[in-house]
């Protein structure tokens, strides 16, 4: 395999990792990220994936690249869990944000009568 692959690979496993730690940042109340940022991962994801399968069944791996494979494998099951944790995250902000809108719903309500009797 080319120092090409090496190099996808060490990208690919930066952009995870970098990914990674905004998933920690956004359940720290730190970091956000867009819709576009995870549309660009899905990209890489997408693009890597053949590769990584052609590689595990292909040529020969040198030690460099095998590695490289190894840490973009670990990097997805972290994935898989930070994942998880987006979505718990967004459900409890979800059932947060409709409990705030409940309240202000009574609160609107009070006022409302109050205005009925004043």
């Amino acid at each position: 395999m080319d120092s090409t692959m090496h190099e996808r690979f060490q990208s690919a496993n930066q952009e995870l990792l970098c990914f990674l730690q905004r998933v920690d940042g956004l359940a720290a109340g730190t970091c956000s990220f867009t819709e576009k940022d995870l549309r660009s991962l899905s990209r890489r994801l997408s693009i890597l994936a053949p590769e990584v399968g052609d590689a595990s069944r292909g040529e020969t791996l040198d030690a460099g690249l095998q590695q490289e494979i190894a840490e973009y494998v670990k990097n997805l099951r972290a994935l898989q869990i930070a994942l998880e944790k987006v979505r718990c995250f967004m459900l409890t902000r979800k059932m947060q944000i409709e409990n705030e809108r409940r309240h202000l719903d009574g609160v609107q309500g009070w006022v409302n009568m109050y205005r009925q009797t004043t």
